[in-house]
């Protein structure tokens, strides 16, 4: 399985990687609290007590910073806009990857505790998931909802925390409505995208939240 090979030999190379991360990313803000620290206290608060069963929020990208210890690169940062994948985009990563057995049956909730430790067995897991959360994770500003929307149709790319670039195609004039899709690096187009509902689902001083419906994936 192209994914599954993909994600192995991100397993095998991630120490260079963590090793190159946000080189160029802002420093934090002088004084005050950053835009990263008010997303990680967003994040743990409103995500962060365990599994609901709801497919649609964000409790496993939460457990993933935490797990990784991201939190204090994100704290450090200002200016920083998150993609967050939903806990069913890490149900569907997981069950490509063959982790959930065999005849995995998707439901209408979605068993967080499970999904987590699935993906925990992934070699060098920490290290692994750690690169992954970073390429959903740009540096460069809080491009919220209405900067995101008014982007040309074609041609932004995004240098992301990870050191490698993503790309946005903007249908929102065409639609009326907030059509974002995401290019990532696994050679498919129109399966990543920002849901409608979830723009701006966190939106704090310095730091934006976006909700996204898959996992994006890095060159691997």
């Amino acid at each position: 399985m192209r994914i599954a090979r993909k994600i192995a030999a991100l397993a095998a190379g991630t120490a260079l990687v963590a090793g190159s991360m946000l080189a160029a990313a802002p420093a934090a803000s002088a004084g005050g609290t950053t835009g990263g620290q008010k997303v990680v206290d967003a994040l743990v608060a409103g995500y962060g007590d365990g599994s609901n069963g709801n497919p649609y929020d964000f409790q496993i990208v939460t457990t993933a910073v935490i797990r990784t210890e991201l939190v204090p690169t994100l704290a450090s940062l200002d200016g920083i806009t998150v993609f967050a994948p939903n806990d069913r985009a890490f149900e569907v990563l997981a069950n490509k990857l063959g982790l959930l057995g065999p005849n995995y049956r998707y439901g209408a909730t979605v068993d967080e505790d499970k999904i987590v430790a699935a993906l925990l067995t992934l070699p060098n897991a920490v290290a692994t998931i750690k690169a992954i959360v970073l390429y959903h994770v740009f540096t460069g500003g809080a491009v919220d909802g209405a900067a995101a929307t008014a982007l040309p149709v074609f041609g932004t790319r995004l240098m992301m925390a990870n050191g490698q670039k993503l790309g946005i195609t903007n249908f929102t004039r065409f639609t009326g409505t907030p059509t974002l899709i995401l290019g990532d690096k696994d050679g498919s187009f129109f399966n990543d995208y920002v849901v409608k509902s979830k723009v701006d689902v966190i939106k704090v001083p310095g730091a934006v939240v976006h909700g996204i419906s898959d996992v994006l994936l890095p060159t691997l």
